[in-house]
């Protein structure tokens, strides 16, 4: 079910746009050293490997792999995420702008 939730046009692109404004190779950096990577912002604390070795890496990618306009290792990525007991509740601006909302206006005039 979450791979079919995750496939909707609709969740990818609120979930886009409140986490990076739409942009591929934006990079946040935390105070803790750690850096939230891509169009998801997905994290180096669990997900992706920056420089740090003792990170679990559970995507098995490289942050700078996120970073990428070719959206495939990302998409990859955010679906492991989602996948998660968690789920699409994984990222706060989920939580905050997209659950529960209606996300129509979001493709209004896009042939999908």
């Amino acid at each position: 079910a979450v791979s079919a939730l995750w496939g909707r046009h609709l969740i990818r692109v609120c979930l886009a746009y409140f986490t990076s404004g739409f942009n591929t190779a934006a990079v946040d950096h935390e105070a803790d050293g750690s850096t939230n990577n891509g169009i998801f912002q997905i994290s180096s604390r669990k997900w992706c490997k920056n420089l740090s070795t003792d990170v679990p890496n559970w995507c098995q990618m490289y942050c700078s792999d996120l970073l990428n306009p070719n959206l495939k290792d990302t998409v990859i990525c955010a679906m492991k995420i989602a996948q998660q007991p968690q789920g699409l509740a994984s990222w706060e601006a989920w939580r905050r702008h997209c659950q529960g909302k209606d996300l129509k206006d979001w493709v209004d005039g896009c042939d999908l």
